[in-house]
């Protein structure tokens, strides 16, 4: 894969993160993610964006939540098989993941106007990454996750919330085995997911043979994983692209119990219970990689390197935490058979880019 373009989506936000495409019927695309002060503090909020293709131009940033008491985080965008759009998110009392809540926003027009914010999960610690898929029934698939402070969100483990009525009401299935997988990213095939690792180790996957409903213990794939978001997509030709962190966890100085984004460190781990099975942060997130698959996820082929400068700091990075930070990424082949791609950038802003594939 080579990459033709690479744009800056424009942001009013010095903290930017967490980004999710999504292409409309007429080729534009959308683009959504976390902007604020930091990561966890009250004033982050969903920002939305929109390419218009035929100019070849991001939009300026439209502030999607403004829960002046939660950091709403990790947003998702899902075409609805009515046509609707749904924005969906997470919010939570600062950074106590444990409380987070899952919020919906609803379009009929293509996301030029969108329904009032509200709660679709409210059991406190529920946290989304990914959007939902459609499997070959027609049942809405959405993966979820669990999240608690405790243990450093070392025993946080992945479920999946089903709806066989288009959304209008849910059955949470847990992954077994799943502990310490979180970011269940499930294909559009239904028959294989991927999932980031707390440990920090590899890039994990299962695998179902029902459409979804169920899913076999997560197993280790050759692909390493540093405790960061990856995101696969299917392409046309019949492979499976994964961009993804080539970096797992070696014992560095920068590796701890404590996730960079914390401020308060003492008061963060006076709440946790620091074991050897404790999530693993602060692993160096770069380089950037997209690699390939033809067997379903069993072996890889690296791809491309898109992103590899580890000494590069944002101005607004006033710690360094996020020195070489090219992480949380999203992808997806377009109409006319390019791969595209986001990211955040040094957590500066959202980069947008365009490969061959």
């Amino acid at each position: 894969m080579k990459i033709l373009e690479e744009r800056k989506i424009p942001t009013p936000a010095p903290s930017n993160h967490a980004s999710n495409l999504l292409e409309l019927e007429n080729g534009d695309l959308l683009c959504t993610w976390f902007g604020g002060s930091m990561e966890g503090t009250p004033d982050i909020s969903i920002y939305l964006s929109r390419f218009d293709r035929s100019r070849g131009l991001w939009g300026e940033a439209v502030k999607m939540s403004d829960d002046p008491a939660r950091s709403e985080q990790n947003p998702a965008l899902f075409r609805h098989p009515s046509g609707e759009l749904w924005l969906l998110y997470t919010a939570q009392l600062w950074a106590d993941q444990g409380t987070a809540l899952v919020r919906i926003r609803r379009s009929a027009d293509n996301g030029a106007t969108w329904s009032a914010p509200v709660e679709l999960f409210d059991q406190p610690g529920t946290f989304i990454r990914h959007a939902p898929v459609v499997n070959p029934s027609g049942a809405l698939l959405l993966p979820i996750w669990h999240s608690n402070i405790r243990n450093a969100f070392g025993d946080d483990s992945s479920l999946v919330q089903v709806s066989e009525d288009g959304g209008k009401s849910w059955e949470a299935v847990p992954v077994p085995g799943s502990r310490g997988c979180v970011h269940m990213d499930i294909l559009e095939n239904c028959r294989v997911a991927f999932y980031r690792r707390r440990p920090a180790d590899r890039i994990f996957r299962s695998i179902s043979d029902d459409g979804g409903l169920s899913w076999s213990e997560p197993e280790p794939t050759e692909l390493p994983n540093n405790n960061s978001s990856v995101q696969a997509r299917e392409l046309a030709d019949g492979r499976i692209a994964i961009i993804y962190n080539e970096i797992a966890a070696s014992g560095g100085p920068r590796e701890s119990s404590v996730p960079p984004w914390i401020q308060d460190r003492d008061a963060f781990l006076s709440q946790c219970e620091i074991t050897d099975s404790s999530a693993i942060w602060g692993v160096p997130r770069n380089p950037l990689v997209i690699a390939s698959s033809t067997d379903l996820g069993a072996s890889w082929t690296r791809e491309t390197v898109v992103e590899s400068d580890a000494g590069l700091r944002s101005a607004h990075d006033a710690t360094g935490a996020f020195t070489g930070d090219y992480s949380y990424p999203s992808i997806l082949q377009t109409r006319d058979g390019k791969v595209q791609i986001s990211y955040s950038y040094l957590r500066d802003y959202i980069r947008h880019a365009t490969l061959e594939a």
